[in-house]
């Protein structure tokens, strides 16, 4: 698993199976796309219990949510510090990793006088392929 739990819950055999497949994906999922894939291998799994589960695993620190304002919350089988950067045209996101943002979180802190915790830096633009959709478009 990726990461140490910060305390005991019970694992069942559909948990396993959501967390697997988190684990396995290749990019930031959200809750209706992890209840599809598992649906797949339980199909008798309801919707409710991916929610919940999603949400058990992040709070163990297994998994990390994602939250974007309006948007659907999307799930990261990575739970170390790290950035993204967001599509605002496709709502594509990717993982990227800024040395610079660990300095962030010291000048936070020595600003307010608070114990950061975490902090999650996330870069909004367009990816080259809706780039590339733009230009063809004004073409």
């Amino acid at each position: 698993m990726s990461s140490v739990p910060r305390g005991a819950y019970r694992n069942t055999a559909q948990r396993s199976i959501i967390l697997e497949e988190v684990e396995s994906a290749d990019g930031h999922l959200t809750a209706g796309e992890i209840f599809e894939r598992v649906r797949q291998r339980y199909p008798s799994i309801a919707y409710g219990t991916v929610y919940r589960t999603l949400h058990l695993l992040a709070e163990h620190e297994l998994i990390q949510e994602l939250t974007f304002a309006d948007q659907a919350s999307r799930f990261d089988k990575r739970t170390d510090r790290h950035d993204h950067v967001l599509c605002t045209d496709c709502g594509a996101l990717m993982d990227v990793s800024v040395p610079i943002s660990a300095t962030c979180e010291t000048v936070a802190a020595q600003q307010s006088g608070w114990h950061i915790a975490r902090h999650h830096t996330l870069f909004e633009g367009v990816c080259p392929e809706c780039l590339a959709k733009r230009t063809i478009a004004r073409s």
